[in-house]
């Protein structure tokens, strides 16, 4: 009977024990205010028009005459779509903000951080002045449209970044490319296959089409900010508010 009744008693002390044990700040960062680094809008759109395989073999003349009518396109692509200002940077930044305040956070955006128009990762993140627990920087690497060797038809390709930074910790907690269109996998998570109907089998319906081509440019950026936002708010490499802690073993 006493072995019973001291067993008990020290089941209890334990249990007390364990209730009332503080806990200590997991290594993890916290993170409960994000200062992003807005996307730049495009100031051109790719255009590739692969050649046919019969083409590509022959090689030559016929390669380099089917090349320059390519670029000849792009340009006039270009020129049409370019005649109403891009907003497809501003809308990323917005709709990633939007997304990110809805799941808890507290988003700043942040105005005048320089960086090469031509490596928008290249940042210097601790010269940036900022009270926020970690910075967002956001891009879009390419959007235009893509037609393959195998295919005629023309269609969307939208790729876009995010890469999130604490100050004063080497790696950053997350870093991935969101594809819409052409480069999506079906089965990747970081991947987004655009609607068929948005597929020109030419280039007189792609300039026929331009009002839409620039609807598949917007869905395609609302799609990836989601899919961006999603993953930064279930990321496991940080801890959510300051109440999120692990007790002492």
């Amino acid at each position: 009977m006493r072995r019973w009744v001291t067993a008990l008693l020290t089941v209890a002390v334990m249990m007390s024990a364990c209730a009332n044990r503080h806990s200590v700040p997991s290594n993890k960062p916290i993170i409960r205010r994000i200062a992003i680094i807005p996307a730049s809008n495009p100031t051109w759109y790719s255009f590739e028009n692969a050649p046919p395989l019969a083409v590509a073999a022959m090689g030559g003349l016929g390669d380099l005459s089917y090349k320059l009518n390519s670029k000849s396109k792009a340009k006039a692509f270009n020129n049409v779509l370019l005649s109403q200002p891009s907003t497809l940077g501003t809308d990323f930044t917005a709709e990633v903000a939007a997304a990110l305040r809805a799941a808890g956070f507290t988003v700043d955006v942040l105005q005048g951080v320089k960086r090469p128009p031509d490596d928008p990762d290249n940042v210097d993140f601790a010269g940036i002045s900022s009270d926020a627990d970690a910075i967002l920087n956001l891009w879009i690497s390419e959007v235009g449209l893509y037609s393959s060797m195998l295919s005629r038809d023309h269609v969307p390709r939208l790729n876009a970044f995010g890469k999130l930074v604490v100050k004063g910790r080497k790696d950053s907690i997350y870093d991935e490319e969101i594809d819409y269109g052409v480069d999506a996998k079906k089965e990747s998570k970081s991947g987004i296959v655009a609607d068929p109907k948005f597929a020109y089998p030419s280039f007189d319906a792609v300039m026929s089409n331009i009002d839409e081509i620039r609807k598949s440019f917007g869905i395609g950026t609302l799609q990836i900010s989601e899919r961006l936002s999603e993953q930064i708010t279930n990321s496991p490499n940080y801890l959510k508010g300051a109440t999120e802690s692990r007790p002492v073993p």
